[in-house]
């Protein structure tokens, strides 16, 4: 069970949850999109490349989806991102450019999307079993730009671990604020459904 992670954003359903697909890497699979209700039309009717303020994924490492992960093996998987944070951040950007790029011309949309460089938050909280890390980067759809804040929570649920997304766009440190304490606040509550 994965509640939703703010009161103003719903589950988008099997056919939007397939265009947001799109933003997943084939390392991991989506198990739930999020998103604010007035923007699900955007997904749904077609737009090539609809401007989402705010939502979030949750997904799940195809290559670690059924094994177990023990408390101690959460910690040692921890104790390393939060070391690794800076490089594992410079190398998958590229690589998340270059997937997403692939992924729309495959579905024949018209887009090209470029990631700037990522603006670390450092961790945002850490908890026995939940640990969430911040960036912000300036992306760009065809012409449009913004600059959009991520946090990322890794979760240990039921000895398994999941990655949770929660995306907004950049305004001023109040989003960073905002990001901070309902991604921590989306961890507990995700660990709380799952007891």
């Amino acid at each position: 069970m994965i509640p939703s992670p703010t009161t103003d954003m719903v589950e988008v359903g099997d056919e939007a949850r397939g265009v947001m697909e799109v933003a997943v890497p084939d390392s991991n699979r989506l198990i739930a999109a999020y998103l604010l209700p007035q923007d699900l039309p955007l997904l749904t009717k077609g737009s090539e490349s609809p401007e989402l303020t705010k939502y979030a994924l949750v997904e799940v490492p195809r290559n670690g989806e059924y094994s177990d992960v023990e408390a101690s093996d959460f910690k040692e998987i921890m104790d390393g991102a939060s070391q690794e944070i800076g490089a594992i951040l410079s190398s998958s950007f590229s690589e998340t450019e270059d997937e997403f790029n692939r992924r729309l011309k495959d579905l024949n949309v018209n887009a090209t999307v470029s990631l700037g460089k990522p603006v670390q938050l450092g961790a945002l909280f850490a908890k026995t079993d939940a640990f969430g890390f911040g960036l912000i980067t300036q992306v760009t759809v065809g012409t449009s730009s913004s600059n959009m804040a991520m946090a990322a929570a890794i979760i240990r649920v039921r000895k398994r671990v999941i990655f949770a997304y929660l995306y907004a766009e950049y305004k001023n440190d109040d989003t960073v604020k905002w990001l901070r304490k309902s991604s921590e606040d989306w961890a507990d509550a995700i660990l709380k459904a799952n007891q």
